[in-house]
């Protein structure tokens, strides 16, 4: 699940668990500057557009995947995967070198990133916390990265991912990505907003 960051622990904010108005009453979608990339609708549902990228490096072992532990916000304390959400009308890709640099301090091109996949989250619980996530890998080389005060990145050999730190669905997709698979996948979270009730992967 991505490290998004909002009010309240919120990664949704202005979601409304109604469904897919938001807080003005408008549908998320066309606006009056334009077409909001900001959210998406599935099934009457609004979701907060939300991205993630997986940087890989070699290693004297192995490959190693690029994580980080949350520090603030939505997730403190669990293992995460870099990015977060997208702003205004970035595009998905845009928006996930923002979040690399940002949270890592490394700096990729967009033509550096692989699309990955989508992933969906619904939380019945808590409507306002659903997320649907465009997936991006790419390879960091030597690239250093640099804590920030969302993130303390850490890189990990792909066979030895923490996955008891991380949030309960990671273990669903997670190895399909890590394998160089594509993923499509819808995760129900249970109604305590931390369990699985249901993974759906295609």
């Amino acid at each position: 699940m991505p490290d998004v960051d909002a009010p309240d622990d919120d990664p949704a904010a202005g979601v409304p668990s109604s469904g897919a108005v938001m807080p003005d009453g408008r549908l998320p979608g066309p606006t009056a500057s334009g077409v909001s990339r900001e959210w998406s609708t599935i099934d009457g549902a609004a979701y907060r557009r939300v991205v993630l990228c997986f940087l890989f490096r070699p290693s004297s072992t192995g490959r190693e995947v690029l994580l980080g532990l949350k520090r603030t916000g939505f997730g403190t304390g669990r293992v995460v995967a870099l990015g977060g959400k997208v702003d205004g009308d970035e595009s998905d890709l845009d928006a996930a070198v923002r979040e690399v640099e940002e949270e890592s301090g490394i700096a990729l091109r967009p033509s550096d990133l692989r699309y990955a996949g989508r992933i969906s989250w619904s939380f019945p619980a808590r409507p306002d916390w659903n997320m649907q996530s465009a997936l991006f890998t790419a390879e960091a080389g030597h690239s250093v990265p640099a804590p920030c005060e969302e993130i303390e990145p850490r890189w990990y050999p792909v066979d030895a991912i923490p996955w008891a730190a991380m949030w309960k669905d990671a273990p669903h997709w997670l190895p399909e990505l890590l394998a160089g698979t594509r993923v499509e996948a819808h995760i129900e979270m249970a109604a305590d907003n931390d369990g699985v009730a249901r993974a759906t992967i295609s």
